[in-house]
């Protein structure tokens, strides 16, 4: 008997985020029927909320810099330094296959959807003296994009950025805006740049959109992504939850849901969040205690037990389960509000951070992701759970920021009053409110002082490497991330365990295909972006290597599924269970496939 009421489709793709929009881009542009599944209401998952760097070796840029090395030569040193950080969690194959498709997903976005980066010639390397490693050659921003043409309706699905990544609740700042809002005292060029910024908001808010149309780092990547799509025909459709996938003689057809039941014709493509998306399965790997997920988890299926029925292999051996970055918590009461992950401020001049009792416990310059494994170490026992304080003098503050407060002319009256920024007018005041001890805690200053003094950190090599300085301000001297916390009031903020990605996914090869424990591909069914565990296997050795993996391998995704539809020489093919026909263009599934079989 057949169920007319099934649609089909050629590839279905399960979550919104750039390795799911960019499978699907490619898919359409290929000419296949594309949908988009995403469970929440707004599409854009953890890419919404992100900074939108990729990291591409051989990019167009920079094989264009006057001193670019070979391109045989960038390839491979870009694989050793990958290599060296990751160890024996690197698989060959998919490496090489990142590293030459990296550049031609980057050319496809450009030409597809009009969506462009600008290589950051200041981006290095995490870590410097590992083979490989460069400056200025490999991450991209994406530049900011202006959305006033697109269908309001699909614009109001996008996930708006962070609370503590716009101004006036709706007003996004690209990376590259950050030097003009920090100089605008000091600069008539920056100012006159952030005020067209704030007339182009103002006319948009007058022109009835919910929030700004000018979209910065990943937002612009989401939103210039699902514009071609919906333009290529393609379909993204929002709080359609998938809790199967529906399988026919080993081979995924499709996937099911509350929403009902779709078919695919050649496949589906797995794009969700990964396994620490679901809360359960975030709780099974981190445990209970208090964390931040940048974005928060949700009650959605997990991947192990979507992929389970299809003999799909998820992969646990990693170094860690998730990509780790220190966090605070902006109140609601705060027009900014929401999780803030703190990456640069920790290596400002003027700024140390404490453990519970009051000394410190780790570089605080050193990468975000081996920071937060220092912190819980260090902090483990503590009575409210693994936590830090970050911690800046008056002088500090107001030239940098810190976490989301901005430097002058930003107040601080409404994060002092909130709770969220604790003040006190000497340290030992300061540790009194932090509930720490007093005496240690302005030891601690006293110490850092002399170091910073010196220009030497010898008890945690801050500053030593090129990566910690890259952070400071090289303005400053002797060494650009120490500076002495002199200048009353002093100030803190909490900051826990926080996470921007999971580690842990589904087993894949070379073109994005999901395997068996057995190394076998899964018929019909592909993986990229957090589903599929990384080619670094819980190491995150550069800014950008999260997006540029999840583009790179949700293109790959789709070509090899458009590969599969030109070997079958089929504009229009059949799935077959004997007799009756289960999915072909214009026909519908057969009620007797249930999803697991």
């Amino acid at each position: 008997m057949n169920h007319a009421a099934d649609p089909c489709f050629d590839v279905i793709v399960v979550g919104s985020g750039a390795a799911g929009l960019t499978a699907a881009l490619t898919a359409a542009d290929n000419g296949l029927s594309v949908v988009v599944l995403e469970a929440d209401n707004l599409m854009g998952g953890a890419t919404a909320l992100s900074e939108g760097m990729i990291w591409v070796p051989n990019n167009d840029e920079a094989r264009n810099l006057p001193d670019a090395p070979d391109p045989d030569e960038e390839a491979e040193a870009a694989a050793a330094y990958l290599r060296a950080n990751a160890g024996n969690h690197v698989d060959q194959a998919r490496l090489r296959s990142y590293i030459a498709g990296a550049p031609a997903a980057l050319s496809f976005v450009a030409q597809a959807a009009g969506l462009h980066f600008k290589l950051n010639r200041y981006s290095r390397d995490y870590y410097p003296d590992a083979p490989g490693a460069t400056v200025g050659r490999r991450a991209l921003n994406p530049l900011p994009v202006t959305m006033r043409s697109m269908d309001r309706a699909l614009f109001a699905r996008i996930r708006p950025p962070l609370g503590t990544m716009m101004l006036f609740g709706g007003l996004s700042i690209a990376s590259q805006d950050a030097p003009d809002y920090l100089s605008i005292l000091l600069s008539p060029k920056a100012a006159l740049r952030v005020a067209r910024h704030v007339a182009y908001y103002a006319l948009d808010r007058i022109g009835g959109w919910p929030r700004g149309t000018r979209l910065a780092n990943g937002n612009g990547i989401v939103a210039r992504l699902a514009q071609a799509i919906v333009a290529r025909q393609g379909q993204i459709r929002t709080g359609w939850a998938v809790s199967s996938l529906t399988l026919h003689n080993g081979k995924v057809i499709g996937v099911a849901g509350p929403q009902g039941r779709l078919l695919a014709r050649v496949g589906v493509i797995l794009a969700t969040g990964g396994l620490n998306a679901s809360r359960a399965a975030r709780t099974d790997l981190l445990g209970a205690a208090p964390h931040v997920a940048i974005p928060a988890a949700v009650n959605v299926m997990t991947l192990a037990h979507l992929v389970g029925p299809a003999g799909a292999e998820i992969v646990t051996s990693v170094s860690q389960p998730v990509l780790w970055a220190p966090a605070s918590v902006v109140p609601p009461s705060l027009a900014r509000s929401g999780p803030w992950p703190h990456f640069g401020d920790r290596a400002k001049p003027g700024v140390i951070c404490v453990a519970p009792d009051g000394k410190r416990f780790a570089n605080e310059a050193q990468v975000y992701h081996d920071f937060v494994p220092a912190m819980m170490a260090a902090t483990a026992d503590a009575a409210n759970g693994p936590h830090c304080w970050i911690i800046a003098d008056h002088r500090s503050l107001r030239r940098y920021g810190l976490g989301p407060i901005g430097p002058v002319p930003v107040r601080l009256g409404p994060y002092i009053r909130c709770g969220y920024l604790k003040c006190g007018r000497t340290p030992e005041d300061l540790a009194r409110a932090i509930d720490v001890p007093a005496d240690v805690l302005a030891q601690t200053v006293a110490r850092f002082n002399a170091l910073a003094q010196a220009g030497k950190d010898t008890d945690f090599g801050r500053g030593d490497s090129p990566y910690d300085r890259s952070n400071g301000d090289p303005g400053d001297g002797p060494n650009p991330t120490l500076g002495p916390l002199q200048s009353g009031p002093f100030y803190a903020i909490r900051m826990v365990p926080g996470d921007i990605g999971g580690f842990v996914g589904v087993a894949t090869d070379d073109r994005a295909r999901v395997l068996t424990s057995a190394g076998v591909p899964v018929g019909g069914l592909w993986a990229a972006g957090s589903a599929a565990t990384p080619l670094t296997g819980g190491t995150y050795p550069a800014a950008g290597l999260t997006i540029g993996q999840a583009m790179t391998f949700g293109y790959l995704a789709a070509l090899d599924a458009v590969d599969r539809t030109t070997q079958r020489q089929a504009a229009e093919w059949y799935l077959s269970r004997g007799s009756v026909t289960i999915c072909s263009r214009g026909a519908a599934l057969s009620s007797a496939v249930r999803p697991g079989e």
